[in-house]
């Protein structure tokens, strides 16, 4: 199917989108909406609107990761678009009146001077397809090559396209897992929420955000008129979208739920470091490792079988090392390569939330493989199902 007759489905579809949201009984993005985007993207000519060659070369090796090789450079001098509200929205609407493509990406800054970069696609007519944004450069401390490079991969990936191409050699591709870090963290922090959907009343507290917290809270807002989330640290609260509780209030939750763990806060007599709660429940860290805390819950969420420590980090760590292993002996794969950037020195010691979820928000695990193998991205999903089934939580009452 052409480009062309793509477009003229999609206008369908999204016309009948547009008529949902006038109506007023739209209810979100639906699956084959994003599909229509994925496949135009694949089959279209891009235009890096840029007068920056150092950024145009990373831009037109991550689109060809993705198996776009129709790039071509527009030369503005984008310097200009600073004086307008949204500068790169700005400039990748520019590129319309220098050359003919499909699809116009730019990068640039966001809004006002220190507000950070914008990194934008449009198609001919001036819609956004997709874009992300970034912090500024004195926050997360990348180079422009290394910055570019993790804008633009989170530009397609947001849209569920994962990259493929061809390795070292002609004879060999490189394939990613569809998954991210971020992804093996929220299945194994829904595993343990799992336990606790027993739990329910007017208010919720959730002490500790990281690395599970968030998403626990997430898991169980519905069982609950109200939930809180409290960390100490500032960074981690940025990536809450729950409200931080009085501090100073100290007034009785239905429910607090403790995920602070080894040399985490004392919980004993209703009570979890601050605040009071009618029913308690602490997450036991031990694992294969034994690890004292001293707590007095109502219960404890405890592992039953899965790794060295409860901690979702540790247990996330190895689950993806895991992965590569098992997927190094699949028929055809050379070599797999778990991608663990130690993201959690951005978040704690740089202070940068932002930068911290680009490193956990690309794929997991790299595999190569020979060409004409019959591997598939699905085969590490399999295979990351099989670990994550190995992993077991119960919920004891003390």
């Amino acid at each position: 199917m052409g480009l062309k007759q793509m477009w003229k489905d999609g206008k369908f579809l999204f016309k009948e989108a547009f008529e949902e949201s006038l109506k007023g009984v739209r209810k979100g993005d639906k699956p084959e909406e994003t599909q229509t985007l994925r496949k135009l993207l694949s089959g279209g000519r891009f235009g890096v609107v840029t007068d920056n060659d150092r950024k145009f070369t990373v831009f037109k090796s991550v689109l060809a990761m993705f198996g776009i090789n129709d790039v071509v450079q527009i030369r503005v001098p984008t310097g200009v678009f600073d004086l307008q509200q949204i500068p790169s929205l700005s400039k990748a609407l520019s590129g319309r009146n220098f050359k003919e493509c499909d699809f116009y990406i730019a990068r640039g800054r966001l809004g006002l001077p220190g507000s950070g970069a914008f990194t934008v696609i449009i198609d001919v007519y001036g819609n956004v397809l997709s874009a992300v944004t970034s912090p500024p450069h004195h926050l997360h401390g990348f180079s422009l090559e290394t910055a570019v490079f993790f804008d633009a991969f989170r530009l397609f990936r947001r849209l569920g396209l994962t990259p493929s191409h061809r390795g070292i050699t002609d004879r060999t591709r490189t394939v990613y897992s569809s998954f991210t870090i971020m992804d093996v963290a929220r299945k194994i922090a829904f595993k343990k929420a799992e336990m606790l959907k027993i739990f329910r009343g007017d208010t919720l507290l959730v002490i500790g955000g990281y690395l599970d917290g968030i998403f626990i809270a997430d898991h169980l807002k519905d069982n609950f008129r109200k939930v809180f989330l409290y960390d100490k640290e500032k960074e981690v609260m940025l990536l809450s979208p729950f409200d931080r509780p009085d501090e100073g209030a100290g007034f009785d939750f239905d429910v607090i739920i403790d995920l602070t763990g080894f040399g985490g806060v004392e919980v004993r007599e209703k009570r979890a470091g601050k605040f009071r709660g009618k029913i308690v429940v602490s997450e036991e860290p031990s694992g294969v490792e034994f690890l004292e805390t001293g707590k007095k819950p109502d219960f404890f969420l405890r592992m039953v079988s899965g790794g060295k420590t409860s901690g979702t980090m540790t247990l996330t760590v190895s689950a993806v090392r895991e992965v590569s292993i098992r997927i190094e002996k699949c028929e055809g794969v050379l070599y797999a390569v778990p991608n663990l950037f130690f993201a959690e020195s951005l978040l704690f010691n740089v202070k940068s939330s932002r930068s911290f979820l680009d490193l956990v928000e690309i794929p997991a695990v790299t595999a190569s493989v020979r060409k004409g193998a019959d591997f598939g991205t699905h085969l590490f999903d399999s295979v990351l199902d099989e670990i994550l089934g190995e992993i077991r939580f119960e919920l004891a009452e003390l």
